[in-house]
């Protein structure tokens, strides 16, 4: 079984000149800085779009508010972690950053070429970016599956824009999701029908979720990330449905260094690894901390 990748913002945390998400906040609300309160990010930007709303056109404030934060995030760079990601060698990677500082650690040189598939405009269920080598061998696929900097109006960050994706998602699971390629319209099987047959579609980054293993790194994994909360219950709950528990092979392993016993227990309760540090590594600082974690993926792999 293929492993896949999923990161967050914590890799870029260790860039050279990172960016706070204090500052994307800061960002998002504009003139009108409030106390964030209790408020998940989610309803945070909600109240950012409404307060800061140009007339009554709520789109032209969000479109304003979300290219304000891709000019912001254009200037993150790369780091050696994404070397010692990429050097897994795993043929999907998954992000929740809009940025693109994997693609450029890859792209840097001359070696390897990127072809953007991203034909969804606000969701980003296809979102992705084929690398490939001289000879036009496929190396792997990024997903942004939060949408990305260059098309700034797929930046998700809203409530609006995360229920929007969950529709897409639930569609996609339970195949009424429908596209058009080439101008002819392509219709998504059900996912228990397709792990039954094991014929996959490669479409969409939520498929990962049910045939690779699944490695998640540099994320909190907050409750405002509604999405991947709906599909890791989703899969939980396919796995405990008698006519399809046994269809489910793959494993989700969630890495973190300082996660709190309820969601720990939570995400035990979805069929998912947490894997913690070891005792007497505690209070390595964060660079060791995701060196040693990125080994132990390696190992996972080599199982």
């Amino acid at each position: 079984m293929n492993d896949t990748i999923l990161f967050g913002n914590g890799l870029n945390n260790l860039s050279r000149k990172p960016i706070p998400w204090t500052d994307l906040l800061d960002k998002i609300k504009g003139k009108k800085i409030f106390d964030n309160g209790e408020l998940p990010n989610t309803f945070i930007y909600e109240r950012a779009v409404f307060e800061n709303k140009i007339s009554n056109d709520i789109r032209q404030t969000e479109f304003k508010i979300k290219l304000s934060i891709a000019e912001l995030l254009s200037s993150i760079e790369t780091n050696e972690f994404y070397e010692m990601l990429f050097e897994l060698k795993f043929k999907n990677y998954l992000t929740t950053n809009y940025d693109y500082a994997f693609k450029n650690y890859i792209t840097q040189t001359d070696k390897y070429l990127n072809y953007s598939h991203s034909t969804e405009d606000i969701y980003s269920i296809r979102r992705q970016t084929q690398i490939f080598d001289k000879k036009q061998k496929e190396v792997c696929k990024i997903w942004n599956i939060h949408g990305e900097i260059g098309k700034p109006v797929s930046i998700m960050l809203g409530l609006d824009h995360y229920c929007g994706s969950v529709s897409k998602l639930d569609a996609y699971i339970k195949g009424t999701y429908e596209f058009q390629e080439n101008s002819k319209p392509v219709h998504i099987k059900k996912m228990t029908e397709k792990l039954e047959t094991k014929e996959f579609d490669n479409r969409s980054w939520a498929e990962l979720f049910f045939t690779t293993n699944i490695h998640i790194l540099g994320l909190s994994l907050d409750y405002s990330e509604t999405d991947l909360w709906w599909i890791l219950t989703k899969r939980a709950r396919i796995m405990n449905e008698e006519k399809t528990s046994s269809l489910i092979k793959n494993k989700i392993y969630f890495y973190d260094r300082h996660i709190k016993s309820d969601k720990e227990d939570l995400l035990k309760s979805l069929n998912v690894t947490v894997i913690k540090p070891k005792q007497d590594n505690y209070k390595n600082n964060w660079h060791n901390y995701y060196t040693d974690t990125i080994n132990q993926i390696k190992k996972h792999k080599a199982k």
